[in-house]
């Protein structure tokens, strides 16, 4: 499997079985076309950055992320859009390598908070931020904000070889 990164507007219409996947209730019904052009709407070429996970050339997952807020293109900061897999491909750990990317790609941008959105409703959701050091940054009626500072810091024995 390949993680490979999207250039440009990507074509939704490739991934509208993810899309679907991870469009939560709470968005409404929407027919494949509405939330294509939702997605294509709310794309943002200077700030986003989307990358597919591959099994033999089928995309099977993917992620969007973009610097937060989008007005300012200096930002530190970003916000996690989209993660979705399969459902055929789920619980094999793939979320999981897509997130460790993302943190990795934003560490890479020098991006040194992280924040993501899960519906309460999403216990998947919620389990994988949990599980990579996410903590709580505020809750709403239907939502949890995600925080998570992912600036490099030394390892404890080099801490102690600067003592």
């Amino acid at each position: 499997m390949t993680i490979k990164e999207i250039y440009g507007m990507p074509n939704y219409a490739e991934i509208i079985d993810l899309i679907s996947v991870e469009w939560p209730p709470e968005f409404g019904k929407k027919t494949d076309g509405e939330k294509i052009k939702q997605m294509q709407d709310h794309y943002n070429i200077k700030t986003d950055t989307v990358k597919y996970l591959l099994d033999a050339g089928k995309v099977i997952g993917f992620y969007r992320y973009t610097l937060w807020p989008r007005e300012n293109p200096m930002s530190h900061a970003a916000h996690i859009l989209d993660i979705a897999i399969l459902p055929t491909y789920q619980n094999r750990g793939l979320g999981t390598r897509l997130m460790k990317d993302l943190i990795q790609d934003c560490r890479r941008k020098r991006i040194n908070r992280l924040l993501s959105r899960s519906f309460k409703s999403n216990r998947g959701s919620i389990r994988l931020h949990q599980s990579l050091g996410f903590t709580q940054h505020m809750s709403t009626e239907d939502s949890i904000v995600w925080e998570l500072d992912i600036e490099e810091k030394p390892e404890k024995s080099m801490r102690k070889e600067m003592c």
